[in-house]
């Protein structure tokens, strides 16, 4: 989102749904990966000791498939949300990913309850303060390891 309104609407809304929609099958296909893992490994765990294997496949054709969805409605709604705000307060900013996270959590959890519901855009909110804080400060401790190296004579230059 580097710039907004330099371009006819068409095309903006051609660009968001094109990148909607990749986002929404990357999350999906690795959600699909993710959970049929998951799924394979606790049905094999809770089967009787004589079906285990069955159990496992079981359990992975059954659930991976939900939790894949789930994800996939997570990502569509977190980038629709994400875009809007952007477009709409016409800046990039530390709110618009903390905000895209923390709004489809609420309106896909609060079937749950509020107490759920605060619980999980608390937990959706802090997870993504924590990794936007964890980006620049990365980058920031991998420069003075590069510094540090160069001083050493060991960068390469």
């Amino acid at each position: 989102m580097a710039s907004y309104g330099s371009e006819t609407p068409e095309k903006e809304l051609r660009q968001w749904l094109e990148a909607n929609v990749q986002e929404t099958g990357r999350a999906f296909k690795y959600a699909l990966v993710g959970g049929s893992i998951f799924h394979f490994f606790k049905g094999l765990y809770r089967s009787p000791n004589g079906a285990r294997l069955v159990g496992a496949w079981h359990a992975m054709g059954v659930n991976a498939p939900r939790v894949a969805g789930k994800f996939g409605a997570w990502f569509a709604l977190s980038t629709a949300v994400d875009i809007a705000l952007g477009y709409a307060r016409q800046k990039d900013d530390l709110w618009n990913p903390i905000a895209s996270t923390t709004i489809p959590t609420v309106l896909l959890c609060m079937h749950r309850g509020r107490a759920a519901t605060l619980g999980f855009a608390s937990l959706a909110a802090g997870l993504t303060v924590a990794m936007e804080l964890s980006i620049p400060i990365g980058r920031r401790y991998m420069a003075e390891l590069d510094d540090k190296k160069c001083r050493h004579g060991r960068c390469g230059k």
